[in-house]
């Protein structure tokens, strides 16, 4: 299995399937510090704006039904997948592999298809993420709980906070009033968006 893995012909299959056991990895650890990773690129779709999100494509694909996160990770395993066996069928049929480029184009359109028929099956089973992908108006008022650090006004921390769909999301805050400290522990109310952080005020 190892030497599979190690095929130059399997590089890009392998190291898809290595980012997903890192990531699972990552999580593991940061859940024992009460954070979780499944919350990044929520800000997705507010960057996205009116492009390819609001495309029938994108609508196809059903990236918009579970975290942006989640559905990279479903893709990267079954992209590594579906390009080990491709290579392990033309290697037993062909006595070869196919080109790089050819393989690489070929698992990644056969696990497109497979992830968007998957994460389909995936938000049936947890409808509370449906709509995970949140913009920046959905988070004004929400009450987080700063999680790492201590923020002060151009120091922002980490602040974690649940919202009604019951999906967590971590961001970085700092207060609204410039002589204001936020300690670990304490909640906050998110009050206004800047470019890389959340303005809050305690929460009283």
């Amino acid at each position: 299995m190892t030497d599979v893995l190690l095929s130059p012909a399997n590089f890009w299959f392998s190291i898809a399937l290595f980012a997903v056991f890192l990531v699972f990895i990552l999580e593991l650890i940061s859940t024992v510090f009460g954070m979780s990773l499944l919350g990044l690129g929520d800000d997705f779709a507010e960057f996205d704006g009116e492009g390819f999100l609001s495309t029938s494509f994108a609508s196809w694909l059903n990236i918009n039904k579970v975290p942006f996160l989640v559905y990279l990770i479903v893709l990267m395993t079954f992209f590594g997948l579906s390009g080990l066996i491709i290579n392990g069928l033309t290697a037993s049929i062909l006595n070869t592999t196919l080109p790089s480029l050819v393989s690489v184009l070929l698992a990644f359109a056969i696990g497109l298809f497979i992830t968007a028929k998957t994460v389909r099956l995936i938000s049936n089973l947890l409808p509370s993420v449906e709509s995970s992908a949140l913009t920046s108006d959905d988070f004004l008022g929400s009450v987080a709980e700063i999680t790492i650090g201590k923020a002060s006004r151009g120091n922002p921390a980490e602040a974690k906070f649940t919202d009604h769909y019951s999906q967590p999301h971590f961001v970085l805050v700092e207060p609204f009033e410039d002589h204001e400290l936020f300690s670990q522990g304490e909640r906050v109310i998110l009050v206004q968006k800047n470019k890389h952080s959340w303005l809050a005020t305690r929460y009283q």
